[in-house]
């Protein structure tokens, strides 16, 4: 072979190395377009379901989304009789779409079957009330999320989405003897002791005490997903400021960034002020950027906010200038025909990126 040869096919080498680094790049860069749905959006009968599935995903995929996040998918979860979850993943893989069940941990829970008889995995108050959610510092009620988890990877899913991972709002922790007695082996004393308030060292401890249990069991979730030898994205809704969240729910997803627990965030920024909406974006884009993706949740409609066409339109423009790696809207209820329109026409004309 003449150096001319050899130049040539070294050439082409190169070449084609750059064009596969490329291609790469595209890849792993592609935009998160995804959308929160529910179970209940479509029929119970499976035939109904099917074509309503498939109606709506090539909506979807027409607009240019690429994931989802889907509610109570789980066959003990939406009670249809037929696997749901298995239909959904077919009709979405079909589109080139993801599917990512969403796992909530810390939402009202129906008290029936394993969760009745454990009585002990949910919070308990001050005076000893019981409240219908899990109570997250317990490690049994964390190794039963985790039996959740199993049971939707047996589907072969693309990803979990943890929604609800967090307490109830107002600092509604557990004060159950269990509880109380672990934080006691550490700081000396029960919670129920002294002021109430931040005056209190002990309370500061305890409610740091609460966000690390959450922690622990979104460790644990990834660990348990890492150990299962299948390629799955963990991603996880939370609110909007990572200095309250940890206070008020336990909720310290700003650490779980640091800790590389999470592959995505969604940060909830439920609003229609685009100007207190940029603010929070480029926030959660500086605290998490370097250790996960960040998806900018916005609202069609929400308990906090109404919004428009246009105004979704401009707070994806809005996440994509302040360096978010994608948006996740809220919800299919709510991700009607218009907002499709708008969002196929002015942000996504190109269709979906496979995330």
């Amino acid at each position: 072979m003449s150096r001319a040869e050899r130049g040539g096919r070294g050439g082409l080498v190169i070449a084609a190395t750059l064009a596969l680094v490329l291609v790469a790049t595209r890849v792993s860069a592609a935009e998160g377009r995804a959308v929160w749905i529910h179970a209940g959006m479509f029929s119970a009968d499976e035939n109904k379901a099917r074509v309503e599935i498939a109606e709506l995903l090539t909506a979807y995929q027409a607009t240019g989304l690429n994931t989802l996040y889907c509610f109570d998918s789980l066959t003990a979860q939406h009670r249809k009789g037929w696997d749901f979850l298995a239909v959904l993943i077919d009709e979405a893989h079909r589109r080139g779409m993801t599917v990512h069940p969403v796992i909530c941990p810390g939402r009202d829970l129906r008290l029936e079957g394993e969760i009745k008889d454990h009585p002990e995995w949910l919070i308990r108050g001050m005076k000893g009330e019981i409240y219908p959610n899990l109570n997250l510092a317990s490690p049994g009620a964390r190794a039963w999320v985790l039996r959740e988890i199993a049971g939707a990877l047996e589907h072969g899913v693309d990803g979990i989405h943890l929604d609800y991972i967090r307490f109830p709002i107002s600092q509604n922790f557990s004060y159950d003897a269990e509880t109380v007695a672990a934080f006691r082996k550490e700081f000396g004393q029960s919670p129920l002791e002294g002021a109430h308030d931040s005056g209190s060292m002990i309370w500061c401890e305890w409610i740091k005490w609460n966000a690390a249990q959450v922690t622990t069991l979104v460790s644990s979730v990834r660990q348990f997903l890492a150990n299962s030898g299948k390629t799955v994205v963990l991603s996880a809704a939370v609110f909007p400021d990572r200095g309250i969240a940890p206070v008020e729910i336990g909720q310290d997803w700003a650490r779980w960034a640091e800790d590389g627990l999470v592959d995505v965030l969604c940060p909830m920024l439920y609003t229609s002020d685009v100007r207190l909406f940029r603010a929070y974006v480029r926030e959660a884009v500086r605290v998490g950027k370097r250790h996960a993706r960040i998806y900018a949740g916005i609202a069609c409609v929400s308990s906090h906010n109404k919004n428009t066409p246009d105004g979704v339109v401009q707070e994806v423009a809005i996440a994509r200038e302040e360096g978010a790696d994608g948006v996740a809207f809220f919800s299919g209820y709510s991700l009607g025909p218009e907002f499709r329109a708008a969002l196929a026409s002015a942000v996504f004309g190109k269709g979906p990126q496979r995330r």
